[in-house]
């Protein structure tokens, strides 16, 4: 009985071991975010990390995080920035909409219009935060080709986008309420928070990213024909 409990095997331990993983992840992941212009590659490197605990690949959280990190450097960095630029400006059209809500200008048709477009562009945004990452950490593609695969993907299949859009809001609503009414614990949540989110939306997205035996799905990886993509493993192993 004894040697069971302390059986680091059994699902017990595992489970403590798999949170102290996404503990650290998140260390790691806001670590090296600090620079902003390396927020990219972190996030990046997060859900490769991910991808690997849901292969049950039982090597150092820490060196594949730095794997990942390393590769994609340069690029993260364009995408920190392009993805940044698009934020702001997505803030600011809402900022101003919202200003001038209430005045001369914000009436009529092209006011709705212009909340409409809004929404629409933001949606994007947000498809393209859920999808981006995950493909530029798993797949050795031209950043261009990348960011043109995240938009197909997320409305390809829109189901899978809804489940995460709902997943990661559960996650997030867990992180308010807790702040809200259990004040002595709200810091614990947001330990495992956002690697829990890419944990969980790599399991939405396991077909897609070729992490379980089946159909690689991934829209057309360049300006060519539909062909297979390689994984950032397997391009290496072609090296």
């Amino acid at each position: 009985m004894i040697e069971r409990i302390f059986d680091t095997d059994n699902g017990f331990w595992q489970t403590v071991g798999r949170v102290g993983d996404l503990i650290l992840l998140t260390l790691l992941t806001f670590v090296c975010c600090i620079p902003v212009i390396t927020a990219g590659a972190s996030l990046c490197a997060m859900h490769y990390v991910c991808f690997k605990m849901m292969e049950n690949d039982n090597s150092s959280t820490i060196k594949n995080f730095f794997h990942s990190f390393r590769q994609n450097l340069a690029q993260g960095a364009v995408m920190t920035l392009i993805m940044g630029a698009a934020g702001f400006l997505l803030w600011y059209d809402g900022w101003f909409l919202r200003q001038i809500s209430g005045t001369p200008l914000g009436s009529g048709i092209l006011f709705f219009a212009g909340w409409a477009l809004y929404i629409y562009l933001l949606f994007v945004y947000v498809v393209l935060f859920l999808y981006l990452f995950p493909l530029q950490a798993r797949f050795y593609n031209p950043l261009a080709v990348t960011f043109k695969n995240a938009v197909i993907a997320g409305f390809k299949n829109l189901p899978k986008t809804v489940m995460m859009l709902i997943g990661d809001g559960c996650v997030f609503l867990i992180i308010v309420l807790c702040f809200v009414y259990f004040p002595q614990i709200a810091f614990l949540p947001p330990l495992i928070a956002l690697p829990l989110c890419a944990w969980y939306n790599a399991w939405v997205l396991r077909g897609l990213l070729g992490l379980v035996p089946g159909k690689l799905d991934l829209p057309v990886p360049d300006g060519g024909d539909v062909k297979e993509p390689k994984t950032r493993e397997q391009r290496e192993d072609e090296k």
